[in-house]
């Protein structure tokens, strides 16, 4: 597995809550050319598709956590409707802890809330399993890319954009109900 002592100390730290950080093009430019050729591949295809990389175990296991994620999602938010079908029943493998999020995620008042709690499992997904042994290679890159498409959704919240789309469907619908 090669190391790249070099490019990974020259990239900016971020957080779950950062307002400023690079785009996934620009990331994958750094990368180009300082990193091997199979691994640029791998971080390009985690990075610009939803293709599963079945040769990388981190990625493996990323699309696992998301699985079991968005599954316990679709049971929670049935549940909230009050809609209780084998169609959503979650029984695929089960943890308390993302239960436990969704939960309070799909239970929040804001649904902004909400979408942020679920952000914030899946970037803590990510800082838990780049442990030692994994800090200059491309397991890191992997987890560094993945959150940064993650801050991207973040930033694509905007309160006065959200408004004005939520005003244009309701004044839709208003018409559409008194004509």
């Amino acid at each position: 597995m090669t190391n790249y002592y070099y490019l990974v100390p020259s990239l900016p730290s971020i957080k779950s809550g950062s307002d400023s950080y690079m785009s996934v093009e620009t990331f994958l430019s750094m990368c180009r050319g300082k990193i091997t050729k199979k691994d640029y591949a791998t971080l390009e295809k985690v990075a610009l598709s939803d293709e599963v990389v079945e040769s990388n175990s981190f990625v493996k296991a990323y699309t696992r956590f998301r699985s079991c994620v968005e599954k316990e999602l679709a049971y929670q938010r049935s549940l909230a409707l009050g809609i209780d079908s084998d169609e959503y029943r979650n029984d695929g493998p089960k943890d308390n802890y993302i239960s436990s999020v969704v939960r309070k995620a799909v239970n929040e008042l804001s649904p902004l809330e909400g979408e942020k709690l679920i952000l914030s499992l899946y970037f803590s997904f990510l800082d838990r399993n780049v442990k030692t042994g994994h800090n200059y290679d491309v397991t890191f890159l992997i987890s560094y890319v993945l959150k940064l498409q993650l801050l991207s959704r973040r930033s694509s919240f905007e309160t006065q954009k959200g408004k004005a789309e939520f005003s244009r469907l309701f004044n839709t619908l208003k018409k559409e109900i008194f004509q």
